[in-house]
């Protein structure tokens, strides 16, 4: 991968895509051009951890029709590699130190403003509870659950304590409805439960008549933007609660037995059109914003205008409950 400091965002070319085994790809959120102003064929992006010189990151990678560019999104993520570059560094007729600087008061600002926004834990929306349709046609089906190595179920207690503490899981001793849990391990070592839900339940289930947004959709609302933010939904489903008769279909069963899951999880194949129907009521009306599930981007063509939309999403932010990575 190529390192160059003019480019914004992190490009992967779609050859070297296909060699990483074409991880699942969102749709772009930008119209990007190249340094002699040509468009530039973007195919999608997918988020996920780097390292570069020893050091880790996480950001976005933006699949293209180009040779892939290592941008300044993850060069200034590597600290050591940016101080070596950012004295040379510009864009937009601003250095990259000021942009840098301006970023962090901003950052700080905000969280001065909106400390509910960065405060540790789950966030919960005020706004509305997830409700799941079944089939007129449905039937309640429980299934066991699956062994797992006895040298992984302590790690597996200590994150289901870690989820009836949080309130996200309660614990109960009879459902008509059962779903097997399937153990993640995250490259930081710890782990991962997901609930199974991929053939009875989804196939029980009407699908949530929302649309998600098209790559056109996103890009009329932030047209003529020179100054970007992305914003990321901290475990974005777990942020939305299920309504009271939805939770009776959301059980998984464990090494220890059920419990009932309070919070919408992923992989419940209506929770993306019901998450992205609560983000389009947040940036309903707020210009230069654009939501796609847990991403929310705004724009503006002056840095000022750019501060002032983005602190009005925070404000939306906020009054819905939700909480944001701080990475981001």
């Amino acid at each position: 991968m190529r390192l160059d400091t003019g480019a914004d965002v992190t490009l992967l070319s779609h050859k070297d895509w296909i060699a990483m085994g074409r991880p699942k790809l969102l749709p772009p959120l930008f119209k990007l051009k190249s340094a002699n102003n040509k468009e530039i064929n973007v195919r999608g992006r997918f988020k996920c951890v780097f390292t570069i010189d020893g050091r880790q990151g996480r950001g976005t990678s933006h699949v293209a029709d180009t040779s892939s560019l290592l941008g300044l999104d993850w060069i200034a993520q590597v600290e050591p590699l940016f101080h070596r570059l950012i004295g040379s560094i510009t864009c937009n007729a601003i250095s990259a130190s000021t942009l840098t600087a301006v970023r962090t008061s901003l950052t700080a600002r905000l969280q001065k403003q909106f400390p509910a926004v960065f405060a540790q834990g789950l966030g919960c929306c005020t706004k509305s509870k997830a409700s799941l349709k079944l089939k007129p046609d449905a039937t309640p089906v429980f299934q066991i659950a699956r062994p797992v190595p006895y040298a992984v179920q302590p790690r597996i207690t200590q994150e289901l304590d870690r989820l009836v503490a949080v309130k996200v899981l309660t614990p109960v001793e009879h459902s008509e409805w059962a779903a097997p849990v399937v153990v993640v391990q995250k490259k930081n070592g710890t782990i991962r439960l997901c609930a199974d839900f991929s053939t009875v339940l989804n196939d029980a289930l009407e699908q949530h008549q929302h649309p998600l947004p098209t790559p056109d959709d996103i890009f009329a609302k932030l047209n003529g933007g020179k100054y970007f933010s992305q914003l990321d939904l901290a475990e974005v489903y777990l942020q939305m609660e299920v309504d009271e008769e939805s939770r009776l279909l959301l059980t998984i069963n464990t090494h220890r037995g059920l419990y009932r899951l309070n919070r919408s999880p992923f992989g419940v194949k209506a929770a993306p059109a019901i998450f992205q129907q609560q983000m389009d009521t947040l940036t309903a009306g707020l210009d230069g914003t654009a939501a796609y599930l847990d991403d929310i981007v705004v724009t503006g063509k002056t840095i000022d205008e750019h501060n002032a939309r983005l602190e009005a999403v925070f404000k939306k932010i906020q009054d819905f409950g939700f909480r944001l990575r701080l990475e981001k």
